[in-house]
């Protein structure tokens, strides 16, 4: 759907790339970086906006450079600041978009509620955007993008300024366009949002990618060690510890009354034999998983290129 293969773009003062990366089709690839690390120029090299210096771009086995609008003919991009013309109301834009990409008066007509709908947007579809608020504007540049059923999405940023609730309801649309075929390229700093919603990463870092490959595969490359985190009905006996603390693979345990964390080896996974202890045991198991800090972690060491 979506290769970059040694792209670089120099701009004199600062280089970024070279790039290399492949968004297969069916992927929910999260793309992260810090502020300046490149993200915003590769996805304008991506999107045909910008010439790189040197290496090539492929967008849906085109390129958008020479090929642009039939490289972008089924891709749809929301970007992180959406500049909408203020003057016209939500189904105006969508009506414009969808002429500009070729649907009929009908199409359009039939397609323009079922939008404003999936982004929570129908009972503003006749006000004047200068009178939404941030966050209103988000979800409408988000289905401007998904105008005309598209297969690629592009998104910068889609959920900010968005309320919990509404990133909610954005996870399962963008899941449910992803099982109909569709393909999702989204650029994030919320990394909670990222983890709930991709499968896999690209991360870049001053001009390079410091990785590619799977969600689950990101953590353990760059965290020392994971912590199991154990929520029980009652306090943990002193058998079920001593049990758990001889595990293979576990090196720490901490238990606080019912709450129990587990440092474990990264290369290992004793989830199985930790939770049939504690069912063997004849406690109450609440919950059981990896700390919610672990993408955090795992994200700040690659930027510093170290596991500590």
């Amino acid at each position: 759907m979506a290769t970059l293969d040694g792209a670089v773009k120099d701009y004199g003062s600062k280089r970024i790339g070279p790039i290399s990366f492949t968004v297969e089709s069916g992927e929910i690839m999260g793309f992260l970086g810090p502020n300046g690390s490149g993200k915003s120029t590769t996805i304008r090299m991506l999107l045909g906006l910008i010439r790189p210096t040197s290496g090539s771009v492929r967008l849906m086995q085109k390129d958008p450079i020479s090929q642009h609008e039939k490289a972008l003919a089924d891709v749809g991009y929301s970007p992180e600041l959406p500049n909408l013309q203020t003057f016209l109301s939500p189904a105006e834009l969508l009506t414009l978009t969808g002429r500009l990409r070729g649907l009929d008066r009908r199409a359009t007509e039939d397609e323009i509620p079922h939008l404003l709908e999936d982004v929570g947007l129908t009972e503003y579809e006749g006000y004047k955007i200068s009178r939404l608020s941030k966050g209103m504007v988000q979800r409408l540049s988000v289905a401007q993008a998904m105008v005309g059923a598209p297969k690629v999405l592009i998104l910068d940023e889609p959920t900010i300024g968005i309320d919990p609730a509404g990133a909610v309801h954005f996870r399962s649309l963008f899941r449910e366009f992803v099982r109909n075929g569709g393909t999702i390229v989204m650029s994030s700093h919320i990394l909670s949002e990222v983890e709930a919603l991709c499968t896999s990463l690209a991360v870049i870092h001053s001009g390079s990618v410091v990785y590619r490959g799977e969600l689950q595969k990101f953590i353990p490359t760059w965290v020392g060690s994971r912590t199991v985190s154990i929520e029980l009905g009652e306090a943990a006996d002193d058998g079920l510890i001593q049990a758990l603390s001889k595990v293979k693979g576990v090196t720490k345990l901490t238990a606080e009354k019912a709450n129990l964390l587990i440092e474990v080896s990264k290369d290992s996974d004793p989830r199985g034999e930790i939770s049939r202890l504690v069912i063997d045991s004849g406690a109450k198991l609440l919950s059981m998983g990896y700390s919610r800090d672990e993408l955090q972690d795992a994200y700040v060491n690659s930027m510093r290129g170290t596991t500590e």
